[in-house]
């Protein structure tokens, strides 16, 4: 099955916390948006994360949306992943296991927290960057985000966050909290996240 493209998952997560004329507000100009130029995706997801900041107040509430609208990439993997973890019930050996799968950069465990740092969206591109802008675009995974550079809500990176929640907690089966190091779109060198075990 296709996933769901980000416009089309945050638009199905928002029905448990907005009326329909309150979602209607909030992605006006959607139409087509995935089609879009990049100008117009900037633009609108801009536009559509301040409404949302202002609509959704509750933090809790839109970390779930936002995490609801992350790439379900490793979703395919998560079975070997988890049956890795259940063979052995060791984080580290799973830690080991990770790399180079889930993780193309080594997760680095600090007692019971674990710090993811994404590798870049475009390794090559990134590598020949020559600005800061260059290198925060290259770097980032979203096509939205990108779009949109630096001047997007903090909001956005739950998104991001919460792939990352959902592959330990897919893993683990069970909560984890994630805190958000450092992102891109903050101004930061790399999205770092730790885990909480």
């Amino acid at each position: 099955m296709k996933e769901l493209s980000w416009y089309e998952k945050l638009q199905k997560n928002l029905k448990d916390f907005l009326d329909e004329a309150e979602r209607k507000k909030l992605l006006e100009g959607s139409e087509d948006i995935d089609k879009a130029d990049a100008a117009a995706k900037a633009a609108w997801v801009k536009n559509v994360m301040e409404k949302f900041d202002r609509l959704i107040p509750d933090e809790k509430d839109r970390w779930e949306i936002m995490k609801g609208c992350s790439c379900s990439c490793q979703d395919d993997s998560m079975a070997d992943y988890k049956a890795e973890y259940d063979k052995h019930k060791d984080i580290d050996k799973l830690i080991e296991y990770l790399h180079g799968r889930a993780f193309l950069n080594k997760p680095i465990r600090e007692g019971n927290r674990i710090y993811i740092t994404k590798a870049p969206a475009f390794p090559d591109e990134y590598k020949k960057a020559k600005t800061q802008e260059q290198k925060r675009y290259y770097f980032c995974h979203c096509e939205y985000a990108r779009a949109a550079d630096s001047e997007l809500s903090p909001t956005y990176c739950y998104c991001g966050a919460g792939w990352c929640q959902r592959i330990w907690e897919g893993i683990l089966d069970r909560p984890v909290k994630i805190e958000i190091v450092e992102s891109v779109l903050q101004g930061g060198e790399v999205c770092k996240f730790a885990v909480i075990i």
